[in-house]
């Protein structure tokens, strides 16, 4: 994801709102751009529950509720209206312009391709090569291609890198970014079949793990994503626990009181 410093300092609604509440913008900038539609807070096709996405954020509702009201107030984050979702426009955008210039690309890198029909002759400049020809076909319409170029085509197809194996859900595009590996980091086959074990996971266990992870600021947390996934209920179980102290009150409602057995002589 490309980011802009000057834009963010510059953008009058965004520098208006609280340093809490840009925070909290900040990282919902950062679960758009993971997300299957990127710029829109959606899973599995729907809009995200602000009940999850406080859970998330390891914000309380009310809080949460109160910021998601300040980012649309001063028209930082946007709302769809069919649906309800939030969004980024300026991501959506820039989404939009890269899938074109993708599209763009794919036709011989000139725009102008876009609005051409299929059978529709555009003129172009030749383009200098290190091997020519003047020989045309019998026809007289189209020249035959130079061997020179069939071989730089080659060369660059080889040189040209491979794309990145990562997992498609949802869940595994999250544990991606919460270990921080960036757009080009490769899964290994390990690591895929050990996500491949869990799928599909508990959505209110991964939100709270998850949560675990981006804010309890534990010096424990797993740091590799091969022993994350194989002890992945372990971290659940510690998530819980995080969440929800343990207590001497807790332990008595379970145990019994916990003088009495200190206290108590053996029979």
């Amino acid at each position: 994801m490309q980011w802009y410093p000057a834009d963010w300092r510059k953008d009058t609604a965004v520098q208006m709102l609280s340093f809490h509440d840009r925070g909290v913008w900040f990282e919902l900038i950062n679960i758009m751009h993971e997300s299957a539609e990127r710029g829109v807070l959606i899973i599995n096709g729907a809009p995200m529950p602000e009940d999850a996405l406080s859970r998330l954020l390891g914000l309380d509702k009310q809080t949460f509720n109160q910021t998601l009201s300040n980012l649309l107030t001063y028209g930082v984050a946007k709302q769809r209206s069919e649906d309800g979702a939030i969004y980024c426009k300026r991501m959506v955008e820039d989404e939009k312009l890269s899938q074109l210039r993708r599209n763009a690309g794919k036709l011989g890198g000139n725009p102008s391709l876009l609005n051409q029909n299929p059978t529709t002759r555009v003129n172009q400049n030749p383009t200098p090569s290190s091997s020519t020809s003047t020989s045309t076909s019998p026809s007289g319409n189209i020249p035959p291609t130079p061997k020179g170029d069939l071989l730089e085509l080659d060369s660059e197809m080889a040189a040209a890198p491979k794309a990145p194996r990562q997992p498609k859900t949802d869940h595994g595009q999250r544990i991606h970014s919460l270990f921080h590996r960036g757009p080009r980091a490769s899964w290994s086959d390990k690591e895929l079949k050990a996500l491949r074990k869990l799928e599909p996971f508990d959505a209110e266990d991964f939100a709270l793990v998850e949560s675990y992870y981006r804010t309890s600021g534990n010096a424990f947390l797993r740091t590799e994503v091969q022993t994350f996934l194989n002890n992945y209920q372990g971290e659940v179980d510690k998530a819980r626990l995080w969440r929800k102290p343990v207590t001497v009150s807790s332990i008595e409602s379970q145990y019994g009181p916990i003088i009495n057995r200190w206290t108590q002589s053996p029979s």
